[in-house]
């Protein structure tokens, strides 16, 4: 900006000095000949006193040393003296302008071409008495060598006006770029600066104070999205049109185990070479859209990647889906073994029945085929309750109310009413504790603590023992059913809770368990807050146990 301010100064300073030496080119021709005249004026107003009217003017003018031509010319236009020229050889100059002129009015003037000199004179006459005209000339050419001697003091002034212009504009420009490299783009108006920059001042400052507010505005935008983007529980993942990562939350970066920060700027093949992602890649530059299921570790996610309109970027949205996947799988089994858990009983009653209808069975065996019926029908029937119950617990609807329970009177219930059980296999059960207090639904707990029970009497040896405590600690209330039954082998221990699984299929059917009861607990357990520990050891026993959160003592009453 400082060269452009000083060429600019310096070009206006150069086409001022020109302008001004042609307009005094101009008009130094007019001047020059205006000086001649009048020169030759005071020449005249010298050698007139010479001319007398006895006729013996000629002696004394030709004494007279002039650089001017001097001619007097008679009444009559004949030329009476010529200080350059014979009179006798010369016109009559009657009809001469400047004579008839000053014959008339006493003087006159005229720049005309000379016959006698043959080249441009300016002539100028002055009545001399007596009808007389004294006249004076003086050559053009002399005007014009004025003019040219004139001219190189007008380059010099030019040149030195052009010099002090480029010294005042290098120090203008100076100071100018100066002032405005002063400035603040923060606060425009507290620099002290030239007069004519308050306006473009005002206006910056006008115009800092929108952009900052428009940068705070875009900021905090920014920052809610930031913060949308990584409060996301869905993967968010952004690229360039170079298939780069430019962008990806906090959710995408744990569910494929990078970190964010190393990510960015990698293709997404850098980030893995599977094969989906990179038959992904492809069906999107076919597609614009593709949706995906990509297996990574021990989940799965699903990837729906989609073109941005108008650019090249791509937005990747990951969901993990391994819980639909396995609900999905699980509900597939459920069907499944509910189909064969129904079928079993039921084709089993059939054919008792079908037997007994026809006449095939002996009237000795006839009580034992009823008692068959009866009992897979009791399974049956159980079997169709503990389905209701989990569909219930599914529902997140288990029925009762929730409140404070004393666990231990629970227990107590269902020690009592599995005693029958307990006494046929020969299984001593005992319970330990005092009163605990959980919150929740007494219902499900009775379910919860009987279904444990039921467990560790059904799978125990003849004469085993179960051991039920119930203990308040610090961070909970802590229920622990420990039998000396089977035990169950460490591969198997994580497959316990699911529905319908067994460990040994044999002695389930004998027992006319119905696969169910460990799920109930899981789905109550997860009902009331509480977490599940199973600790077995094949041939030695079991103990679950069941972790509730603490509830609040009530205060004592005064």
């Amino acid at each position: 900006m400082k060269k452009r301010v000083f060429w600019s100064m310096l070009a206006v300073s150069l086409l001022t000095g020109l302008f001004l030496v042609l307009i005094v080119l101009g008009l130094l021709p007019s001047f020059a000949r205006e000086c001649t005249l009048d020169n030759l004026q005071r020449e005249a107003a010298v050698i007139l006193p010479l001319v007398n009217t006895k006729g013996d003017e000629q002696p004394a003018l030709a004494q007279v040393l002039m650089a001017a031509r001097v001619t007097l010319i008679g009444p009559d236009g004949r030329v009476l003296f010529d200080n350059q020229a014979d009179p006798a050889t010369m016109d009559n100059h009657l009809d001469r302008p400047e004579v008839r002129e000053a014959m008339e009015i006493g003087r006159g003037s005229a720049v005309r071409r000379s016959y006698t000199q043959s080249e441009d004179m300016q002539y100028f006459a002055l009545s001399a008495g007596g009808g007389r005209v004294l006249r004076l000339a003086s050559p053009v050419y002399l005007t014009r060598i004025r003019v040219v001697q004139t001219l190189p003091w007008l380059l010099g002034a030019l040149l030195i006006s052009l010099l002090v212009a480029s010294l005042l504009s290098r120090r203008i420009s100076l100071q100018l770029s100066q002032s405005i490299s002063r400035i603040d783009p923060d606060a425009p108006e507290e620099v002290v600066t030239f007069e004519e920059l308050t306006p473009l001042l005002s206006k910056l400052s006008k115009q800092s104070a929108q952009v900052a507010q428009q940068l705070n505005d875009m900021q905090e935008k920014q920052q809610q999205m930031d913060a949308l983007i990584d409060g996301m529980t869905e993967g968010f993942m952004v690229l360039d049109c170079r298939r780069r990562v430019v962008s990806i939350n906090r959710s995408a970066a744990a569910m494929l185990h990078v970190n964010p920060q190393m990510t960015l700027g990698r293709t997404l093949p850098e980030i893995s070479r599977k094969p989906e992602i990179i038959n992904l890649l492809d069906e999107l530059e076919e597609k614009g859209n593709v949706q995906i299921t990509l297996p990574w570790g021990k989940r799965s996610y699903s990837l729906n990647a989609s073109r941005v309109a108008g650019t090249k970027g791509v937005v990747i949205l990951l969901h993990d889906i391994t819980e639909t996947l396995e609900g999905d799988a699980m509900r597939k089994r459920f069907t499944a073994n509910v189909s064969h858990e129904l079928r079993t009983p039921l084709t089993a009653i059939c054919g008792y029945s079908e037997m007994l209808s026809s006449g095939m069975v002996n009237k000795e065996d006839e009580q034992s085929f009823l008692d068959r019926i009866s009992s897979e029908s009791k399974r049956l029937l159980a079997l169709i309750e503990d389905i209701l119950r989990l569909s219930k617990l599914d529902e997140g609807n288990p029925g009762g109310e929730y409140k404070r329970i004393n666990l231990f009177t629970i227990a107590r219930e269902v020690v009592k009413n599995f005693a029958p059980a307990a006494e046929k296999m020969q299984v001593d059960v005992t319970l330990r504790g005092d009163r605990a207090d959980v919150m929740g639904d007494e219902t499900l707990l009775g379910e919860l603590v009987g279904n444990l029970l039921d467990n560790a009497i059904k799978y125990n040896r003849h004469g085993g023992k179960v051991e039920i405590s119930i203990l308040e600690g610090k961070n909970g209330v802590d229920l622990t059913v420990h039998d000396t039954g089977i035990g169950i082998e460490q591969a198997q221990q994580d497959k316990i809770f699911e529905r319908f699984y067994r460990t040994d299929k044999s002695r389930s059917k004998e027992t006319g368990g119905t696969g169910l009861g460990l799920s109930i607990v899981k789905h109550s357990a997860e009902f009331h807050n509480a977490t599940l520990r199973v600790d077995s050891e094949p041939g030695v026993g079991t103990t679950i146990t069941a972790s509730f959160p603490l509830v609040e003592k009530k205060a004592k009453k005064k």
